[in-house]
């Protein structure tokens, strides 16, 4: 797996996540899946037809992009095929030490938050300079830190006023543009969000995909995904939100770009798949009910098995079990959609090569979910899924 670039900080914050999986920061190493296209002998497995109305947003997010900003010089790296990253750099780079990147700094230091968890409060809020909700945090997971983050909040408002975000965001507004055009170019199939919600049994109220170009990545040619999901009344809106995954060499002028670095069908489609699946999977397994079951399967969360995990930022058996299916969820739903090659391959990618050892017993297990109607849910079956984790 591609190593990332963003310093000592990143592990740091992230040592003593017990659900860091929700949110887990993603370096994606390609995998050559093949044309997606299916053939005229494949058969369309996926027993779902296009009747959701819903489709993928893909939109700019001034919140998400100012996040980054702060990234940058929380874990400060070099990306020289990532114009808008060094773009922002240099804009930013007299606000280096303004109060907003140092409180952000001691979040995380001191476990506060993780970075992702951080992203994903900025949604719950309209545009900034507003300091307004937008969705109240009562239902998320952060209801009981509302001070700090009011805090923190403040903070950032003033750095987007001060150091006038909205100007950088508009004197590269040709740049964003032409990112979130080349995902909606390689948007995935029309029956994603039908084959998604018929596989997990149960429904969100939005699919949104935000391009982020100025996101530091994992090494020159790295990607990255986070997949963070809002809690409201109604239900949950999801998100992905995307680094660039393909080198753009800089250019003088912010609109001489022909190319942005997000056209990439590959990993547009592996990174929908696994970054919406968490928010099917993880709201699940965050229940205490389920937390618990989690724990009684603890025992085989064996050395060899934890070191794998380590190796991808995954430092407990929660964030374990929660990889294990969120990544069965992307071979299954790849195998029902009609596409048996790239099943194959992901098996092969994520049980040897990154060592998800029960993924082969998981997926055996799953079939008597797939065929039975009478499972309500996916939750429904859980209990007579995790018991693939028992010890023998």
């Amino acid at each position: 797996m591609t190593e990332s670039n963003l310093g000592h900080k990143l592990k740091n914050s992230t040592s003593k996540m017990t659900n860091c999986a929700k949110l887990a920061l993603l370096v994606i190493v390609p995998i050559f899946y093949g044309c997606y296209k299916k053939t005229s002998n494949e058969s369309d497995q996926g027993e779902s037809p296009i009747t959701s109305g819903k489709s993928i947003i893909v939109d700019s997010k001034p919140n998400i992009h100012l996040s980054h900003v702060i990234e940058l010089f929380v874990w400060q790296g070099q990306y020289p095929t990532r114009p808008m990253v060094m773009a922002a750099q240099e804009y930013f780079e007299r606000y280096k030490d303004h109060p907003a990147i140092t409180f952000s700094d001691s979040l995380l230091i001191n476990q506060i938050f993780y970075f992702d968890e951080l992203t994903e409060i900025l949604l719950y809020l309209e545009d900034f300079p507003s300091q307004d909700f937008k969705y109240s945090l009562s239902s998320s997971p952060y209801h009981e830190k509302s001070e700090v983050i009011k805090k923190w909040i403040a903070l950032l408002a003033q750095f987007y006023e001060e150091a006038n975000v909205e100007q950088f965001l508009l004197e590269n507004k040709a740049y964003y543009q032409g990112a979130i055009n080349e995902v909606k170019a390689n948007l995935p199939p029309a029956d994603f969000i039908d084959q998604m919600e018929s596989y997990y049994r149960t429904t969100r109220l939005s699919y949104t995909i935000v391009p982020a170009p100025e996101m530091p990545t994992g090494g020159a040619y790295g990607q990255r995904g986070i997949g963070p999901y809002v809690y409201t009344e109604d239900g949950l809106h999801i998100y992905q939100v995307i680094s660039a995954s393909l080198p753009v060499q800089r250019v003088e002028t912010a609109d001489g770009y022909d190319h942005f670095g997000f056209d990439n069908k590959q990993f547009v489609l592996r990174n929908s798949y696994h970054e919406f699946g968490h928010a099917f999977v993880n709201p699940i397994l965050e229940k205490k009910e389920n937390q618990k079951l989690i724990k009684r399967y603890e025992g085989s969360f064996t050395p060899s098995l934890k070191e794998a995990m380590l190796g991808q930022n995954y430092n407990n058996w929660s964030d374990c079990v929660a990889e294990h299916l969120v990544r069965l969820g992307e071979i299954r739903l790849a195998e029902r959609s009609g596409y048996p090659d790239w099943a194959e391959r992901l098996r092969a990618y994520h049980t040897d090569s990154l060592g998800f050892v029960f993924l082969p017993a998981l997926e055996q297990k799953i079939l008597e979910y797939e065929e039975d109607a009478d499972y309500a849910s996916f939750e429904a079956y859980l209990p007579m899924l995790l018991s693939t984790f028992e010890k023998e």
